[in-house]
């Protein structure tokens, strides 16, 4: 149980990368369409066949976890209504492990396990996570339109990034730096659960976008952040027609720094799109709230 205990909400953001669709019409595309593109005109063709959606349920998720140390399989669903709400339910063998709500001002978290609950906002687990998070970031993740995040207005032909081609995709690059982290009156509760190394602020962040020619489909992210020896990849795989629109069936993440890694593979099936009542926060008796504090 160890790595539930100590990766539960890890793990419960981890799973919104990998919101896909039920086993249906396996979508076979070819690479070999790719024409030279402006950087620009290929973001907002990304965000034209971005997944849309008002109610959306995952109902089945399998995911296998690997730490180096300790491996580990869960299940997961998923209720989201669009700028609304998130519901995350945590299972493992048919046991329920935790249960997360988000919305766009607040986290409400139980912990079966521990039988304790979380209530606040977004600082506490940016921190822990070390970056940073808010609702808008997970909607992005939700349709797969991580570009929605950028300021159009600053850069509306999308010259902060450079296009190529390799391998029949297309590749969005850009370099970024990692801001100075803010001062954090929860940082110290975030240390005292495990050492963390020294990021250091400043330094530049690849990463690599990889776009299927047909589709306009993210395929693969990579980030790699040399001077602190972190990296980040993510394969989306197995694109499936659902409603008339495409979703990864299977996601692959693979994260690592100086102190461990992570592996997180993600299949899903019970896909929907009807609308579903809410589920909502109830706490049961003698649960102790986490003072974050």
């Amino acid at each position: 149980m160890f790595g539930i205990r100590k990766l539960v909400w890890g793990i419960g953001c981890l799973v919104l990368l990998g919101l896909s669709s039920c086993h249906t019409t396996r979508v076979v595309t070819t690479s070999s369409t790719a024409k030279p593109i402006t950087s620009g005109k290929l973001i907002r063709n990304i965000e034209n066949n971005k997944f849309d959606y008002t109610h959306l349920a995952i109902k089945r998720i399998s995911c296998q976890f690997d730490n180096g140390k300790s491996k580990t399989s869960f299940k997961a669903s998923i209720l989201a209504e669009k700028d609304k709400r998130i519901t995350v339910m945590l299972t493992k063998l048919n046991i329920p492990v935790g249960r997360v709500w988000l919305t766009p001002d607040s986290i409400k978290f139980i912990n079966y396990l521990d039988k304790t609950y979380f209530l606040d906002d977004y600082s506490y687990l940016s921190s822990w996570l070390e970056m940073d998070l808010d609702f808008k970031t997970i909607n992005a993740i939700i349709s797969t339109n991580i570009f929605s995040l950028r300021d159009e207005k600053k850069d509306p032909e999308g010259s902060e990034y450079t296009t190529r081609i390799d391998s029949g995709m297309y590749v969005l690059e850009s370099v970024t730096r990692l801001k100075a982290k803010r001062a954090n009156h929860r940082e110290g509760l975030r240390k005292s659960s495990r050492k963390s190394q020294q990021v250091v602020a400043g330094s530049p962040v690849n990463q690599s976008v990889y776009v299927d020619p047909e589709t306009y489909k993210i395929r693969k992210i990579k980030m790699d952040d040399a001077v602190n020896s972190r990296k980040l990849n993510i394969d989306f795989s197995d694109y499936q027609a659902i409603d008339k629109q495409l979703y990864p069936g299977e996601i692959n993440l693979y994260f690592s720094n100086p102190e461990n890694y992570i592996q997180l593979n993600v299949k899903l099936s019970g896909f929907s799109m009807d609308t579903d009542n809410e589920i909502r926060f109830k706490v049961p008796e003698k649960y102790t709230r986490i003072n974050t504090n």
